[in-house]
């Protein structure tokens, strides 16, 4: 298993973190902090969702994984995450 504790933060991540700008980075980057932030103990989640959109044969395709015991706490994850996205 990798350990990702010291793995180095990029320039997108730097950049989008400091001007609070999602565009500025990619999908990789994010998971790559996420990664780093939970082997390095800053965070340590029990439940997680990855939702994302992918194109294929020229159609918007969207998909998600969940690491929860059941969909009522991962509903209940998306919607919290979706008032916060609207502060």
């Amino acid at each position: 298993m990798t350990d990702f504790s010291d793995h180095p933060f990029s320039l997108a991540e730097t950049k989008a973190e400091r001007d609070l700008d999602g565009k500025a980075w990619t999908p990789r980057d994010v998971l790559l902090k996420l990664l780093r932030d939970i082997d390095s103990g800053k965070c340590n989640p029990d439940l997680l969702v990855v939702a994302y959109s992918e194109v294929v044969d020229g159609e918007r395709m969207g998909h998600f994984w969940q690491a929860t015991p059941c969909g009522m706490l991962s509903l209940g994850l998306m919607q919290s995450t979706i008032f916060k996205m609207q502060e």
